[in-house]
């Protein structure tokens, strides 16, 4: 590859007011050797080695790429610029300083594959917030209106999410909500200088994350409500929106979850400019550690998407809601956009989202909030946000039923089986994508 194609176009305007010595972060990703070849599917890199030792073993390679980087850069330049390991090396990614005068020369060393800047990340926030009590419908039926949608009642018979890990990469978690005990199965904090940080008790820098968590695996409300998709799947929290976070501080997480073995990572967050090269990232984690990325494509209407949500190689997931008893349609805040890559073929075209899920009106936990009618430990939120833990949750249902099953055929399965109103011919359009997902209709095809 050509070095400047390494080089990603979101540097442009990064580095628009800077001077050619003046020093910016850069994320660079890398190639390296597998440890060993994991055997086909999920469950078989587990029985190989386990994923947490895989990572570890692969670390130690990627420890020897790193040196060799940042030996032969430092050779060929003539300034001082650091280099930092992300986590503890398990994702083939460093941060390096570089200038307008030293990104060439970095591009140049033959294991760099793509070069990225450092910059900011952000929350897909709610659309809508409200404390209203819980829906007649919802009491009547015990569930949700988004589980009552997808029909996971039924699924349950086959899966609850046994065995599968979902990591959260959101603003954190309340941890000591009783809807979610016993589901959380590790939490850290990344601070923006990508140090991990332990924290007792668990805590949310907001309330976003704490919803997340209730729609993946929460349990019950006091009024015997099921929230949770996938109830007794676990929890691998780490707070990455907390603070000035960063590319970098997301990778920490990510390295931090690929660690504890998780199968499923969901996230609801964007970058501040389109990051084309972060398809490299979900390579690695859906081809090399066979973890699946859902993710939200964000609430900026049609016509607009979010990064890294409109990666090729990402699941990512638009927002629909209830219309009267019956219906329901895309939200108007869904993102959604058909994006043109000439000469990137296979993925020169990629419509986004993939797949919609119920996105608005969801009921689930946050931390207690006081306000005149006493507290509250749920709400109700709206937003793409709100969607993507929905799809979490139903890849861990599928990932648990068949744990022989790759990540990359799992998340096949959830496209091929949704539904679109405009039938089969119209799939994927950037409003459904693929369409509606299909729990049950899922199951049934990944048992035939």
């Amino acid at each position: 590859m050509h070095p400047e194609k390494k080089i990603s176009p979101a540097f442009e305007p990064y580095l628009a007011d800077s001077r050619r010595r003046d020093k910016h972060e850069a994320v660079v990703i890398y190639q390296a050797p597998p440890a060993r070849r994991p055997q086909r599917g999920r469950e078989g890199l587990r029985v190989a080695e386990t994923r947490v030792q895989y990572a570890a073993e692969q670390a130690v390679l990627h420890k020897e790429v790193e040196s060799r980087i940042f030996s032969s850069y430092m050779d060929e330049g003539d300034e001082a610029l650091m280099m930092s390991p992300i986590g503890g090396s398990a994702l083939p990614a460093i941060t390096v300083e570089v200038t307008q005068r030293t990104l060439l020369t970095l591009a140049k060393q033959p294991d760099v594959i793509a070069i990225m800047p450092n910059q900011k990340i952000h929350l897909i926030k709610p659309e809508a917030v409200s404390y209203d009590e819980l829906a007649r419908n919802e009491m009547r039926s015990g569930h949700t209106w988004g589980l009552e949608q997808l029909g996971i009642s039924k699924v349950w018979e086959k899966s609850r999410g046994a065995g599968v890990n979902v990591a959260v990469l959101d603003t954190g978690v309340f941890g000591d909500h009783p809807a979610l005990a016993g589901r959380i199965a590790d939490f850290v904090v990344m601070d923006p200088l990508g140090r991990r940080i332990s924290a007792t008790p668990m805590f949310d820098a907001g309330a976003h994350g704490t919803h997340v968590c209730g729609t993946i695996a929460g349990g019950q409300t006091p009024e015997g409500v099921h929230i949770g998709v996938a109830p007794e799947a676990k929890l691998l929290v780490a707070g990455v929106l907390v603070g000035d976070a960063t590319i970098r501080t997301l990778l920490e997480g990510l390295d931090w979850a690929i660690e504890k073995g998780a199968d499923i990572v969901n996230m609801s967050l964007g970058f501040n400019y389109y990051e084309p090269m972060f398809t490299e990232v979900f390579d690695v984690l859906l081809g090399q550690y066979g973890v699946l990325p859902v993710i939200a494509v964000g609430n900026e209407a049609q016509g607009n998407s979010s990064s890294p949500g409109n990666a090729y190689n990402a699941l990512g997931v638009g927002a629909v809601e209830k219309l009267g008893r019956t219906r329901t349609d895309v939200a108007f805040f869904s993102s959604g956009a058909s994006l043109v890559f000439p000469g990137q073929e296979p993925h020169a075209l990629v419509n986004k989202p993939d797949v919609v899920a119920p996105g608005v009106q969801v009921f689930s936990t946050i931390p207690p909030v006081l306000r005149a009618g006493g507290a509250y430990f749920y709400s109700y939120m709206d937003g793409t946000s709100m969607a993507t833990p929905h799809v979490a949750g139903l890849a861990a249902l599928l990932m648990a039923a068949f744990p022989n099953t790759p990540a990359s055929a799992i998340m096949e399965v959830i496209k091929e089986t949704a539904q679109h109103p405009g039938g089969s011919e119209r799939r994927p359009d950037n409003r459904w994508g693929y369409g509606m997902v299909q729990p049950a209709e899922a199951m049934q095809a990944l048992a035939s």
